[in-house]
């Protein structure tokens, strides 16, 4: 806890404005990317909600027409041309009904490939359609089942189609021709058409073969091309319904596919949702984000600037408060003239001295320092002169004091020294030194006084433990003082014990 309160505010701040950033950096990529997985989620159930609507759609259409090519197979291999045509135009009828439009008309040959019957009456029918791979494909192998081929141009009415051919067998299992009919191209990409697809989304219908039969939206140069030599054919042929991504093997585009091979049909229905359409709904938006996270990150950073720049004039004006109340503390207990500790000063250090001296057992002796004759020197050579001369022996003062004493100015040309562990007799040593050094000094002083300034010095000691008071150390240094000076100045004269003036005698 000391140590976090340690901390520089500054760097505190620091340290949360780059967490702040690192949080909102960290919450944009995260909006980017939930962005990105529900616009890949979303392409996903699309494609597969679309993949069942084709599949149903196409299965039951290509399923029910087939039903009808069954129909009239067995109808063909047991009733007469007129009867047969009439069946055939019921079925159509009945397509018609069921299905809707998309079906083309239902076409019957016999065994060498002419036609004998068709469901559209209107409908020029070609004499012959042995030309058709499917009808030798059938002829060879009647038990072929349905076999679908295209995209192709109707021989019947020139629109193009997928063909859709059975054999007709006679009830020993011989061959008697097909019956074949046809899915509109057009009439089922307009149905497509109308569920509106979004851009970037193409639905295909394969044959097993990898032949292209059904494309929406439409793209004729592309119908009728295989794609069995391209990798996403192996993946239709690998599971009956799956998801990949991947490269067209048409037009190189890089899509998801979504697809689904049709049960008892030869048919693979594919939804392919284009990567770039899927990325286009979600970048827009996270770029706005990025945006606005960045804009939040440079508002962070310019509010961590100013909280750091008010931060720091803060504790800039703490530090020179602090300064200031240290300085004058100072100046409350320094003398403004010699730079000596003032009255105060000397009051606490003598308390702190006493206390220290009583605890340990040690002695404590006290000097006090007069300047001779001051008055007269101020009259004579003025007060700046006098100043000068109380600044020299406040100097001699710190340059004849031992390790530990400690000097004061207490009041106009009066000084202290207070010499802790020291008795009288090394106080007045001190004191002796002291004098001597204000003489050598040689500051000339009126000649009826002597000719120089000079100082007298009253000197004390006591043993804290004898229990006298305070007080007493203070008075006898002063009476010590008092009796050089009467001696005849330029002294230093020392308290004797037995001499020691109580403060009731002080009056």
């Amino acid at each position: 806890m000391r140590a976090h309160l340690a901390v520089p505010a500054s760097r505190l701040t620091e340290v949360a404005g780059a967490i702040l950033l690192l949080c909102l950096t960290l919450l944009g990529v995260y909006l980017c990317i939930d962005l990105r997985d529900i616009a890949w989620q979303n392409a996903r159930r699309n494609a597969l909600t679309l993949l069942s609507v084709i599949e149903e759609g196409v299965g039951h259409n290509i399923r029910s027409y087939d039903l009808s090519l069954r129909t009239a197979a067995h109808a063909a291999a047991g009733t007469d041309g007129a009867a047969l045509a009439t069946e055939l135009r019921r079925l159509a009828a009945f397509n018609a009904a069921a299905i809707g439009a998309g079906l083309g008309s239902i076409a019957v040959t016999d065994r060498e490939g002419r036609v004998i019957a068709t469901s559209d009456p209107g409908t020029l029918p070609m004499s012959d359609l042995s030309g058709l791979p499917e009808f030798q494909a059938l002829r060879a192998a009647p038990d072929s089942g349905l076999i679908l081929k295209g995209p192709s141009r109707s021989l019947l009415t020139g629109r193009q189609i997928i063909r859709m051919s059975r054999a007709v067998a006679l009830p020993d299992g011989s061959f008697a021709g097909i019956v074949t009919g046809a899915l509109d191209l057009g009439q089922f990409h307009a149905r497509f058409d109308r569920l509106r697809f979004d851009d970037g989304l193409i639905v295909n219908v394969f044959h097993q073969d990898g032949t292209l039969l059904i494309r929406v939206p439409s793209k004729r140069d592309a119908l009728g091309r295989s794609i069995s030599a391209g990798p996403g054919y192996a993946a239709y042929r690998a599971s009956e319904r799956g998801e990949f991504i991947g490269r067209s093997y048409l037009d190189g585009a890089m899509r998801l596919y979504s697809f689904a091979n049709l049960e008892d049909l030869p048919l693979i229905v594919t939804v392919a949702t284009s990567v770039e359409s899927i990325r286009a709904h979600w970048i827009f938006k996270a770029a706005i984000i990025a945006a606005l996270m960045l804009g939040l990150n440079i508002l962070s950073f310019g509010f961590m600037i100013l909280v750091k720049r008010e931060v720091g004039r803060h504790a800039a004006a703490a530090a020179s408060t602090r300064a200031a109340n240290a300085a004058l503390t100072v100046l409350a207990r320094t003398d403004g003239l010699t730079g000596l500790p003032n009255r105060r000063s000397y009051d606490e250090h003598f308390a702190e001295a006493w206390t220290q001296a009583a605890c340990f057992g040690t002695p404590l002796s006290l000097l006090i320092v007069d300047a001779d004759h001051f008055k007269q020197f101020n009259d004579r050579f003025g007060h700046r002169r006098g100043d000068d001369v109380l600044r020299a022996i406040a100097d001699c003062l710190r340059g004849t004091l031992p390790t530990g004493g400690l000097g004061f100015r207490i009041g106009g040309e009066e000084f202290v020294a207070l010499l802790p562990d020291r008795d009288a007799a090394a106080a007045g040593a001190v004191a002796e030194s002291l004098r001597r050094a204000v003489v050598n000094l040689q500051i000339a002083h009126a000649p009826e006084v002597g000719g120089l300034a000079t100082v007298s010095i009253g000197v004390a000691g006591v043993d804290p433990r004898s229990g006298e008071a305070p007080e007493t150390l203070f008075l006898s240094a002063d009476a010590a003082l008092y009796a050089a000076k009467t001696a005849g100045r330029n002294r230093v004269r020392t308290a004797p014990p037995a001499a020691r003036i109580l403060p009731a005698a002080v009056a």
